[in-house]
């Protein structure tokens, strides 16, 4: 299977491109806060909103250029476009940084171009549905792989870097750089001529494809995996607290430890898709949950980093499967809608960032971060175990016609 996807031209395009995003992605996603916060002097509520508008309007931006690729199938020519915006805002924040070109970059440009990041996913949806011999959760899962590889390669050498002094607003110029060669790959692997088939085209309206995406079981489903995902989005808040208030760690534990799980998960990820042979989507979500959330909620409770070392592989197992099942869940949300239907992990990752941070607001007036890791746990395995009994549900009632 990895031969076919790694010789299909669209898959070659989605491959490489996830590669230079998760270059991108990393170069700036553990830099931004001090950039902002320290380098260009915005206060820590200020770089809140901030944050929070520039994934709001991700989200927007997303929806939209999904619809738009599916109603028209010019997916190269919107590709290439949130590249160049991308080129443009790393440009504008390497060479002219200021409270303005920060707004500006990670309130509107960076939104636009990480649209990239979502198209991607589409022309892995398109190049399965045009290639036989191409699974199509796999060729997502891969995707996912990819892209996972990428980030936790990035901030190794990052790590590097900055001790020998490279100001960290290189960063930006890497931001650049990732989406010049990214634009060079596209023009170069898919040509002008070597379009999507017409059946890639919906040829709905705007309106029409926005009622589409408000389907009430569309809804509750999102809402779950949300809900779901923000599990990984706890573990990001609570990693680096559990292991210097719990364990007595230091913060080379922690980038250790998170960088062990990362490489765990590349391999669970290849490997889970395989399971969609024999378990529906919504079981092996509910299993990675419940050994996701259980690592997250016992890593706490051991009594020093020394064993914590142990839970990597657990980690890493449910972390694979939570990171890149979700991704074919969603997208069959709206199986015949490629763009749309990828439009929607943006709604997911943004959905469950914004969950994993209220819980943590919640849980931290009332317990401490052990108690908020177990409460989240709790949430995400009964989130997991209503998602697994509406689509069981659904599947008797349709084996019933």
């Amino acid at each position: 299977m990895i031969k076919t996807a790694l010789t299909d031209k669209l898959m070659q395009v989605a491959l490489v491109g996830l590669t230079f995003m998760g270059v991108g992605a990393a170069s700036v996603a553990p830099l931004q806060s001090i950039i902002g916060i320290e380098e260009i002097g915005f206060s820590d509520a200020a770089y809140a909103v901030i944050v929070t508008s520039g994934a709001f309007f991700s989200v927007v931006a997303s929806i939209l250029v999904g619809i738009y690729t599916d109603q028209t199938g010019r997916f190269r020519e919107a590709l290439l476009a949130a590249l160049v915006v991308g080129t443009v805002a790393g440009l504008l924040m390497f060479f002219a940084p200021s409270k303005i070109a920060f707004l500006l970059v990670h309130v509107v440009l960076f939104p636009v171009g990480a649209t990239a990041f979502t198209q991607y996913f589409a022309i892995s949806v398109v190049a399965a549905n045009e290639n036989p011999q191409l699974d199509r959760p796999y060729a997502a899962t891969l995707s996912r792989a990819t892209f996972s590889a990428a980030f936790a390669l990035t901030p190794v050498i990052w790590g590097y870097v900055l001790v020998q002094g490279v100001d960290v607003l290189a960063a930006y110029a890497v931001v650049a750089g990732a989406n010049i060669l990214a634009f060079v790959a596209v023009m170069m692997l898919w040509r002008r001529n070597h379009s999507v088939s017409e059946t890639a085209k919906s040829g709905q309206g705007i309106l029409a494809s926005l009622l589409e995406l408000t389907d009430l079981g569309l809804l509750v489903r999102m809402v779950l995996i949300c809900v779901i995902s923000a599990t990984n989005g706890l573990y990001n808040i609570l990693l680096g607290l559990l292991i210097l208030n719990n364990l007595g760690g230091a913060e080379s534990d922690v980038a250790v430890f998170a960088g062990l799980v990362a490489f765990v998960e590349i391999p669970v990820m290849l490997l889970a898709v395989r399971f969609l042979r024999v378990m529906s989507a919504s079981f092996l979500i509910l299993i990675g949950v419940v050994i996701y959330g259980g690592f997250l909620a016992i890593l706490g409770a051991v009594p020093s980093i020394g064993f914590a070392w142990w839970l990597v592989l657990p980690a890493g197992v449910g972390a694979g499967i939570v990171l890149s099942i979700p991704i074919g869940y969603v997208q069959n949300l709206v199986a015949d809608r490629a763009g749309a239907g990828s439009s929607l992990l943006s709604v997911n990752h943004f959905g469950g960032a914004i969950i994993a941070s209220v819980i943590f607001a919640l849980g931290s007036g009332v317990t401490d971060y052990q108690g908020i890791a177990m409460i989240g746990a709790m949430i995400a395995c009964a989130s997991a175990g209503c998602l697994y009994f509406l689509d069981q549900r659904r599947d008797r009632r349709v084996s019933a016609l």
